[in-house]
């Protein structure tokens, strides 16, 4: 199979989202199916080629109006050249080109939705517009199906998954000489969030709820990602005086490494998740996580299961389990134990590709769609 990925965003090879991570993932997965993929972005960043293993193909100005009829005529010519079966989306804008290719050439489409979308009264019609959904979340299917009034028959519910592979290999020598590197000592817990540093991720609010904690505990939290919060994150930090226990790390790319070197793993986003990969990659990596109950959240952990869960904005409730993970060894142990069977059961980055693939092949089956019905 022939397989045009699209990408409307500016490609940053696995550092801007976890739209890009699993993008890179479904690439390498259905390559290794025999598939061929033919990636077209927005402008890539200098040096993420390498560093994510997948090579853009095409660079395109998708979000130049001025420019709409030559990336249009560019993407024709690729869907010629390679004889591409199926044009794959990830974004709303890419899907307007998806959807073009499909009214002119007659190639199939799906639109993938890693996040919510925007229901503004102009934006509600793309439910109508496009074909073919895959949602990462059922949150998100049904968001679709409420809010953009997309028949059900139309979205495909397809969770996120992760190869578990990639957190078996790492030694507990890797894991100690990152805490080394921030001056942990190994008797001392390390509380860790993994995310772009942006306010629906409550990096605030997680400040907020240490600040609320005794300062006798034995912890340090180690915050990873990038972004435009972080000048006010290190102010709000240093007005709660965490700055002996609270270190901002910016990106890294070994991510095995970081949730093998941590105890907990806070997500209290506000907003903005699908399914959270950071969530299913701690607990694959057997570290137990604090997640607020925010869109395709509690779809993966149970509260008091295989993990804790707080309302999105309850800083005391997040205090309240950060301390009792830190001084509870036990119940740590538990929910890191009861996490990875559930990771290991549910969101194994294997099914994905075999669901994705199979969604392919029923496409290109039948590749018309019944038109959405009128409002």
């Amino acid at each position: 199979m022939n397989i045009l990925v699209l990408i409307s965003h500016n490609w940053r090879g696995g550092r801007a989202s976890g739209m890009e991570v699993y993008t890179i993932e479904l690439i390498r997965g259905l390559r290794a199916k025999g598939h061929s993929i033919f990636l077209a972005t927005a402008k890539a960043a200098p040096g993420c080629l390498s560093d994510s293993g997948v090579v853009v193909d095409l660079e395109l100005p998708f979000h130049s109006p001025l420019h709409n009829l030559q990336t249009y005529r560019r993407l024709r010519q690729v869907v010629v050249d390679r004889h591409i079966d199926i044009v794959h989306a990830q974004h709303r804008t890419a899907a307007y080109f998806a959807e073009a290719l499909w009214r002119k050439q007659r190639v199939p489409y799906v639109v993938s939705i890693h996040d919510p979308w925007h229901a503004t009264p102009f934006k509600k019609w793309h439910g109508g517009l496009f074909l073919r959904f895959i949602a990462v979340s059922e949150f998100l299917r049904q968001l679709l199906i409420r809010q953009f009034k997309v028949p059900p028959e139309r979205v495909r519910t397809i969770r996120n998954g992760v190869d578990p592979s990639r957190f078996a290999a790492v030694s507990r020598e890797q894991a100690a000489a990152l805490r080394a590197e921030y001056g942990i000592a190994p008797a001392e817990i390390v509380l860790s969030q993994v995310s772009r540093l942006s306010r629906p991720k409550a990096h605030r609010d997680l400040i907020a709820a240490l600040a609320l904690l005794p300062r006798t505990l034995n912890y340090h939290c180690l915050i990873f990602g990038e972004g435009r919060e972080l000048p006010r994150l290190k102010h709000l930090v240093k007005t709660h005086r965490l700055e002996n226990k609270v270190f901002f790390c910016g990106f890294r790319s070994d991510i095995p490494v970081v949730f093998a070197a941590t105890d907990v793993v806070l997500l209290p986003s506000r907003s903005g998740e699908g399914l959270p990969l950071a969530v299913v990659e701690a607990m694959l990596s057997s570290v137990a996580v604090i997640a607020a109950r925010t869109a395709g959240v509690p779809e993966i952990i149970t509260h008091e299961q295989d993990g804790l869960l707080i309302d999105a904005g309850d800083i005391p409730a997040l205090a309240g389990h950060i301390e009792r993970l830190i001084t509870d060894s036990d119940l740590r142990r538990r929910l890191a134990e009861a996490g990875r069977r559930t990771a290991l059961e549910r969101f194994l980055l294997s099914r994905v590709i075999d669901e994705t693939e199979a969604y392919y092949c029923e496409i290109l089956a039948h590749p018309e769609a019944e038109p959405c019905p009128p409002d």
